[in-house]
């Protein structure tokens, strides 16, 4: 998840926000493997493609902004704060 979530940071030019890539990640794998969003993985995938495709562009100035509101109209923000907080070790 760690390598994932620092290769969106460098991709989106977002250094500080690599936790929070990390834990959007980790809660959509969750939410797929549980079985409470199995399409999760999908609708991150397809948010990520929108954003990259926006910094392509020039469109888009903050990367993790746009994840965020494109994650929030498809409701994963709020599934993933309302989901049980687990700690692996």
């Amino acid at each position: 998840m760690e390598e994932i979530a620092l290769g969106l940071a460098r991709g989106f030019r977002d250094p500080g926000s690599t936790r929070f890539y990390a834990w959007v990640i980790w809660h959509a794998f969750r939410a797929h493997i549980y079985g409470y969003r199995p399409d999760a993985m999908d609708i991150v995938l397809w948010a990520i493609r929108r954003v990259s495709e926006g910094l392509a562009t020039g469109s888009v100035r903050r990367p993790g902004a746009l994840l965020v509101r494109l994650l929030k109209e498809q409701g994963l923000m709020d599934l993933f704060r309302q989901a049980p907080q687990w700690r692996v070790a």
